[in-house]
């Protein structure tokens, strides 16, 4: 019984983040495109990152309850290879631990997701590499590509990586964005995230 609670928990949570939550996050992104319109008087683009703020701010509690909804393990191999398998580009992953921290999983995978997203939307990349690797103190999701990169921070912006920053946030996870590293074309994503071991014991 416990099980299918949980089960029909992480249903809810799942729904929730692939329709309303994704509708709020669209919407923050058109403000953000209104924002910047040269055609926009100076109030309107005051009030209108006011909006976003608040929207922003939405999303991030609608997350929240979403996070503790859905407080139940994810098997991170399993999850990550759903994800990646619908770029239909060759994909390396490199994970060496089925699953995440108590509490994280549903959060972890949305920012993949999110990464995954961006690299077909954007990245006009033709190989992907994703590595999962873990200590006793922390776990690392590394995700690249061989695509086109981070151009500018508010091209970063408009690629809809708000939504991932907040998500780490909630994780209180470390997120970052550059491009790849000894100036290999692409994009690096990196989310670094503390153990709480005193919890997981």
């Amino acid at each position: 019984m416990e099980q299918d609670i949980m089960a029909e928990r992480a249903r809810v949570a799942r729904e929730i983040h692939d329709g309303i939550a994704q509708q709020i996050a669209a919407l923050g992104y058109e403000l953000d495109s209104l924002s910047t319109h040269p055609g926009v008087n100076p109030s309107a683009r005051v009030e209108t990152r006011r909006i976003r703020t608040e929207l922003s701010e939405t999303l991030v509690n609608l997350r929240e309850r979403m996070h503790h909804l859905a407080d139940d393990p994810v098997n991170l191999r399993s999850e990550i290879e759903s994800l990646f398998e619908h770029l239909e580009i060759p994909t390396h992953l490199d994970i060496h631990e089925e699953q995440l921290p108590d509490g994280t999983g549903w959060q972890v995978r949305a920012i993949v997701q999110e990464a995954v997203r961006n690299i077909a939307q954007h990245s006009h990349a033709t190989e992907v590499w994703c590595q999962y690797s873990a200590s006793p103190q922390s776990v690392q999701i590394i995700i690249e590509d061989n695509g086109v990169g981070i151009l500018s921070d508010q091209q970063v912006e408009r690629r809809g990586i708000t939504g991932m920053k907040e998500r780490a946030t909630l994780l209180g996870a470390k997120f970052q964005i550059q491009n790849r590293l000894g100036g290999k074309p692409g994009c690096r994503i990196t989310l670094s995230l503390v153990r709480n071991i005193q919890g997981e014991q």
